[in-house]
């Protein structure tokens, strides 16, 4: 089971989200450290993955050698593909 990590910038993001938000967002990424096969979807042309949480993305490194999902960014569907 890779070990989730929020890259600081994410967690100042999360911190400054309202509670229930936050907390359905580290939810959804604890559940994506217990099933990333299920949970995180290819992005085309890239090499990272993205996972879904409402209207939000999160942006995700699976590195699997080191069974980590390093969480670069969190933000809403229409920017965070920027």
């Amino acid at each position: 089971m890779p070990q989730v990590l929020l890259h600081p910038d994410v967690e100042k993001r999360l911190q400054s989200l309202p509670n229930d938000v936050e907390d359905r967002i580290r939810s959804k990424l604890r559940a994506a450290g217990t099933d990333p096969e299920r949970m995180c979807k290819p992005l085309k042309g890239r090499d990272e993955y993205s996972v879904r949480i409402g209207k939000r993305r999160a942006i995700v490194d699976w590195d699997r050698s080191a069974d980590e999902l390093r969480v670069l960014d969190v933000d809403t569907r229409d920017t965070v593909y920027d």
